[in-house]
């Protein structure tokens, strides 16, 4: 059974997601900063980020302090947890929680260059050596 934490993560849309982006980015910003981090065809409106601000700080994803009258925001996620939870989802959800099926559709998108194929089995080989070692 997933806990709530990694519910509140898998269930983030999209714009909840490259705002969180930015503030990892930012480290910490504030709403004007979370908006330049936006291509400026792409940029939301200013009550928009503050409402999704909001939004991943009553989920537990963000919070906030004050600088005189300033919210100034920090996610409390990091990124790598972020992804890990999404793809757990993905994996159970839509792959029947096989890694290798996972892996096939991701070769299968897109195009797939011989130097991200070589980072894969760089990635795949440490794998093995830590769980020889283990």
């Amino acid at each position: 059974m997933a806990t709530q934490r990694s519910n509140r993560l898998t269930e983030l849309g999209e714009l909840q997601v490259q705002v969180l982006e930015a503030l990892w980015k930012l480290g910490e910003g504030t709403v004007y900063d979370v908006l330049a981090k936006f291509a400026a065809r792409k940029r939301p409106k200013y009550t928009t980020v503050l409402t999704v601000l909001r939004t991943l700080e009553e989920k537990g994803l963000a919070t906030h302090r004050t600088e005189q009258r300033t919210y100034v925001f920090r996610p409390t996620v990091e990124q790598r947890e972020l992804r890990r939870n999404v793809l757990t989802d993905v994996l159970g959800r839509v792959f029947a929680g096989s890694p290798s099926d996972l892996v096939a559709a991701l070769l299968d998108v897109g195009q797939v260059t011989p130097e991200t194929l070589a980072e894969m089995k760089a990635l795949i080989a440490e794998r093995e050596h830590e769980a020889r070692d283990a």
